[in-house]
């Protein structure tokens, strides 16, 4: 019910980068290694110094907590653009700017378009992924304090209002480089770790977002407030109409971190790469060519239709209900925590639906995503209904209240996560093992892509269909007839507003298009269920050659 598809959008489909692919779809015939990384290879990482055979995470416990540190750092800027919507939404924003600024995670939906520039341009004498890691975090960490200072401006100080073109312009670069930083830390989890603990990359990866996003998203939310604050951590003599973080000092504390955290990677010993074969012209080349074989099968394509669009049911109430429960008196701080709950029962229905479902040739993960499509619409349409309960609700929220929205939540994590984790291991059954990386990076960027472009138009949509009308506050003032409410909702579509009058006067919502666009959203959410059935049955019924880009 709220921030489930947020803080999966950075992280929760988070595909593969092609840097990774590559490594394992073509022949390395001629691996080499920096001259930083001739102590403690990976090439002989069995054993230690002394000659002892080394088990579990003994010998990777740095390179563990170099990964986490550089996961968690990507989540930062990721948890702060979960939380600027929420401080626009009480500067009275309209839903147009806020789905001006929800394109800003788009570079982490389209990476894969630089990725195979990362992986073939670097510098051999320093490392190929620090030749990209080490300018990104600088990059990020020197934004972070210029912006700081001048954040508070940009979001309305006081009485102003937001400047969202500047702040999504600032937040589009944040995500680029995060994303760009994301595609060589990949590349260096196959590396740093041990042969017996690379799967842990993976592990890093989903846990170090995570963190970050909960560091820049919750906590940030809830000490940003005065009314916790004042509740929690400050004496009845100490009372502030501030809260204890401000954007701007947060932004900049957690650049100064980045551009120390900068010291620990230019000390990495493992930044092992391979040579290939060709110019760097020609191994772009070779990986655009791969990408294009595969979205040219007609099995990729009709999975290209079914990952673009399935999330169409969802973006509404994902994206939007968040900020009218706000709107309608729910603290933001409290639904922060609310996600902040929830997120062990994500990780662990993961875990419990892999091991009992997905284990074995004869696995059949779209039969588990379909049955839990119905769930997530189910979901849906109760949020709408908690969502209907605390608009009508006067007074400070009850505790069942809290509880509802603490099951929507939990119901709507369970059955996204159910999904996710199914649909990932489709990607991994039907995807081509001679180009297996490039082939779930693509499927997976799809899959971004999918709830990339319905965010932004879910938002414009509430924006467009909601009515209002300027009730003129002084006695002196004649407040023309303005017609039937339908009537100028048609208007509106066709973009005729009505004029706004010259009076003081008060806006007055008369018809809430979050409430028309949320209902049509999950009625073509069973419509498309419907229809799309079938379709997604026999995609998984299909032959394993029909999935192959390498024939």
């Amino acid at each position: 019910m709220v921030g489930v598809s947020k803080s999966r959008s950075a992280a929760p489909s988070r595909s593969t980068t092609a840097a990774t692919s590559r490594q394992r779809s073509r022949p390395q015939p001629d691996y080499h290694v920096d001259e930083e990384s001739t102590s403690g290879s990976a090439i002989d990482d069995k054993y230690d110094k002394t000659g002892q055979q080394q088990n579990g995470f003994s010998g990777d416990w740095g390179a563990i907590g170099l990964l986490m540190l550089l996961y968690t750092l990507q989540g930062i800027p990721m948890g702060l653009s979960g939380s600027i919507p929420f401080l626009m939404q009480a500067k009275g924003v309209s839903m147009g700017e806020q789905a001006q600024f929800s394109t800003v995670s788009w570079p982490f939906s389209l990476k894969l378009l630089w990725a195979p520039l990362v992986d073939a341009v670097y510098v051999p004498s320093f490392g190929r992924r620090k030749t990209w890691i080490v300018p990104m975090q600088l990059a990020i960490g020197v934004l972070l304090l210029l912006s700081g200072p001048r954040i508070d401006a940009w979001l309305g100080a006081g009485d102003g209002s937001p400047d969202v073109d500047t702040l999504t312009r600032l937040f589009f670069g944040f995500y680029f480089l995060a994303a760009t930083q994301d595609i060589a830390v990949d590349g260096l989890a196959l590396t740093v770790l041990s042969e017996r603990n690379k799967e842990l990359g993976a592990t890093c990866n989903a846990i170090g977002q995570s963190v970050g996003y909960f560091l820049a998203y919750t906590v940030f939310l809830a000490f940003n407030t005065p009314e916790f604050c004042n509740k929690y951590f400050r004496g009845a003599s100490a009372q502030s109409q501030d809260g204890i973080f401000s954007l701007g000092g947060f932004m900049s504390f957690w650049g100064g971190i980045f551009l120390i955290s900068t010291a620990c990677v230019i000390g990495v010993r493992r930044d092992e790469h391979h040579r290939e074969q060709g110019s760097i012209w020609q191994q772009l080349a070779a990986a655009y060519h791969e990408m294009f074989r595969v979205i040219q099968l007609p099995a990729v394509r009709s999975t290209a239709l079914l990952l673009l669009t399935n999330r169409v049911a969802f973006a509404t109430v994902d994206s939007v209900l968040p900020l009218r429960l706000v709107e309608w008196g729910v603290p933001k701080e409290h639904l922060a925590l609310l996600a902040s709950v929830v997120m062990p029962v994500g990780m662990a229905s993961q875990a419990f639906v892999s091991v009992r479902y997905f284990s074995g040739a004869s696995s059949q993960p779209m039969s588990v995503w379909l049955a839990a499509y119905p769930c997530r619409l189910a979901t849906g349409v109760f949020s709408l209904a908690v969502g209907g309960i605390v608009a009508g609700h006067v007074g400070p929220l009850s505790t069942w209240i809290y509880a509802a929205m603490l099951v929507a939540t939990i119901a709507a994590t369970l059955s996204s996560s159910v999904m996710f984790v199914a649909q990932m291991a489709f990607f991994n059954r039907v995807s081509d093992p001679a180009i297996g990386g490039t082939y779930m990076t693509m499927l997976n960027t799809l899959a971004n892509m999918g709830a990339a472009w319905t965010t932004p138009v879910a938002l414009a949509s509430v924006g467009l269909t909601t009515v209002e009308r300027c009730v003129p506050t002084s006695a002196d003032c004649n407040d023309p007839p303005a017609g039937a409410v339908w009537l100028r909702f048609v208007k509106q579509l066709i973009g005729q507003r009505a004029k706004s009058t010259a009076c003081p006067c008060e806006q007055v919502t008369e018809l809430d298009g979050f409430v028309f666009v949320a209902v049509a959203s999950s009625m073509v959410g069973i419509v498309w269920f419907a229809l799309m059935r079938p379709h997604v049955t026999k995609l998984q019924a299909l032959p394993a050659d029909a999935w192959l880009a390498s024939q």
